[in-house]
């Protein structure tokens, strides 16, 4: 059934453009649309600039930066093909989930790629601290850790780099802002006072740039028993009447509207009453909860 509220503006990894996803685009969008999403994003990663910024499955399946951009280019054709294909049924929007690497030149890199390929918007994250990559198994988390000198510095480090990456991409969106809980789990210092200060220094420059910040559903479908970010941050980025935006971050055909449900629920309890969907124009779509 199509509500409003049924948006999802980061997800649509497919199989077809990168080696983590599974299914192919079209599946993906049907699914989105039997699912009766109003509003669909997809964002592919960005392709990265050096072998050393591989992912392991890119790494086995003898994957160069050459072939990310010739990914990438063809995703762009796809994902440009569907939303037209299927503009009577759900607006679509074609856009990039960004890589924080090189950490020199990512800005650069990320400007250069909105460009050439005329991409409706951008969702900021970080997945990479020391430009080593910590969301991808327990292992290359732990190594991470250890290069930072410990959970906490490692923490510091990675808002650190959130806030860089704001100042200096500018996205639309900015995604899983908690993302190393997913390793991390409830450990005391993703809340100690110097993380909370950090957080606070992120939340105030997404409302200073008019950002949207993403309420991410997958961390249910992951294992964890709050969603991207946690209820705390929620709460202060309510308070500073940041606005906010739902996906569902899916990477296969399953995973399309996985747990939207639950997030509209998880922000309603929290004092949330609305959310925002980006739309081809460049406006933002406001859409009640209730």
């Amino acid at each position: 059934m199509r509500e409003p509220w049924k948006i999802s503006m980061h997800g649509g990894h497919s199989g077809d453009f990168s080696k983590h996803g599974q299914d192919d685009l079209e599946p993906i969008v049907k699914a989105a649309i039997a699912f009766g999403y109003t509003t669909f994003g997809v964002t592919a990663h960005a392709p990265r600039s050096a072998d050393k910024f591989l992912y392991s499955e890119e790494v086995e399946a003898g994957y160069t930066p050459q072939d990310l951009d010739a990914d990438f280019a063809n995703y762009v054709t796809e994902a440009r093909r569907l939303q037209s294909t299927y503009a009577d049924q759900l607006e679509i929007l074609v856009g990039v989930e960004i890589e924080n690497v090189p950490e020199a030149a990512f800005d650069a890199e990320v400007a250069a790629l909105r460009k050439r390929h005329n991409l409706d918007y951008i969702v900021g994250g970080v997945h990479w601290v020391n430009e080593m990559p910590f969301d991808t198994t327990l292992e290359d988390f732990d190594a991470v850790v250890a290069s930072s000198g410990g959970l906490e510095p490692f923490l510091l480090r990675y808002y650190d780099l959130v806030a860089q990456m704001i100042d200096r991409v500018r996205p639309e969106i900015v995604g899983h802002l908690d993302v190393p809980r997913l390793y991390a789990g409830d450990s005391a210092a993703m809340q100690s006072p110097a993380i909370r200060q950090k957080v606070d220094a992120v939340l105030d420059r997404i409302l200073a740039g008019g950002m949207l910040l993403e309420l991410n559903t997958s961390a249910l479908r992951k294992g964890l028993t709050e969603l991207y970010p946690a209820a705390w941050i929620v709460g202060r980025a309510r308070d500073a009447k940041i606005h906010f935006t739902l996906s569902d971050d899916s990477h296969s055909v399953p995973q399309v509207g996985a747990h939207i449900s639950d997030g509209r629920d998880y922000l309603t309890a929290h004092g949330v009453r609305s959310i925002y969907a980006l739309t081809r124009s460049g406006e933002r779509r406001p859409i009640s909860l209730r």
